[in-house]
């Protein structure tokens, strides 16, 4: 900012200060439309207010319009070059747009500022995961709790990447680690049950989704995971009542259908079996095509390694 700039216009950067302060208030409220209203005031009166930008811009991302909070945080670059919240935040947006290697230079730049950034080090652990480099993300989530030793979501993601490299024992350390913090983060004791699952400690997991259920008590997921652990423990009655409480709460997951369909069979309910195998297909097939769509859309436009991703996901639908 020009000195020059400053000593014409304090009323005005004071006032641009003051619309961007109640900005910060409203979204930690969670008022996002509202906190947008006040960063826009910011910036109608002080347009070089770099913090203002990214505070719109994360109030935009919030409402889900995250190419405009890229555009946000590009113009806060612009004014600042080294403002390490526009960077990160341009990052998580990229990310959000499944633009992984954008996100991965973002958070780069990020670092070049400030090497110690625990949280350009969690983001560009994200973006190397969602690119398939998960021994990467664990070094960069390794990094991140090194600055910060009780960052719940590095803790989390690391479990993550050690569950897509098949460490499971590890994988629960790391969820356990972030549990020790705060025992009431939903994320990690879900996770911490599907690396149970698979295991194949199901009775521990079954354990794990009821604690999940007394945070959540409804989430669909927490039920369709225990309703498959008791089904793998052979309790079919148990999990048939689990997983139709989930589906009435989310029909769309097809996976609960399969295992209700197989819990059904068990106890000789031939003909429920057959409806809930049928739901799963038709499932599926929706499935099949969006991802085949999303496929040929990335193509179109270059994204081969995002196409590579959407067929995958196609390839394991195919072959459940």
């Amino acid at each position: 900012m020009p000195p020059e700039y400053e000593a014409a216009n304090p009323p005005s950067r004071q006032k641009g200060r003051e619309f961007y302060l109640e900005g910060l208030a409203l979204g930690r409220e969670g008022r996002h439309e509202d906190a947008l209203t006040s960063f826009s005031l910011a910036l109608a009166v002080d347009p070089n207010l770099a913090l203002a930008w990214v505070g719109r811009g994360f109030a935009l991302g919030k409402l889900g319009r995250y190419e405009e909070e890229i555009e946000c945080c590009e113009r806060a670059i612009e004014i600042d070059p080294y403002c390490i919240d526009a960077w990160n935040n341009k990052a998580f947006a990229y990310g959000m747009l499944d633009r992984f290697e954008d996100k991965v230079i973002c958070c780069e730049r990020a670092l070049a500022i400030d090497p110690e950034n625990a949280t350009a080090w969690n983001n560009k652990g994200v973006a190397l995961g969602m690119l398939g480099r998960f021994e990467s993300e664990i070094q960069c989530c390794d990094r991140a709790i090194e600055i910060r030793p009780r960052y719940l979501s590095a803790w989390v993601n690391k479990g993550f990447a050690y569950g897509k490299l098949k460490w499971f024992e590890q994988e629960i350390l790391c969820y356990d680690r972030a549990l020790k913090i705060y025992p009431f983060y939903f994320s990690a004791v879900i996770k911490k049950g599907i690396a149970l699952i698979n295991l194949k400690r199901y009775r521990e997991a079954v354990e794990v989704f009821d604690r999940a259920l007394t945070i959540e008590p409804d989430h669909p997921n927490a039920l369709y995971r225990k309703g498959l652990a008791l089904s793998m423990l052979s309790l079919h009655e148990d999990a048939i009542r689990c997983l139709e409480l989930a589906l009435e709460r989310d029909p769309a997951i097809a996976d609960a259908w399969v295992v209700l369909s197989n819990s059904c069979f068990m106890l000789g309910k031939l003909e429920e079996s057959a409806r809930a195998f049928d739901q799963a297909y038709y499932l599926d097939v929706k499935d099949v095509r969006s991802g085949v769509r999303r496929g040929m859309s990335m193509l179109k436009i270059g994204k081969f390694d995002d196409a590579l991703r959407c067929f995958s996901d196609v390839f394991g639908v195919l072959l459940r």
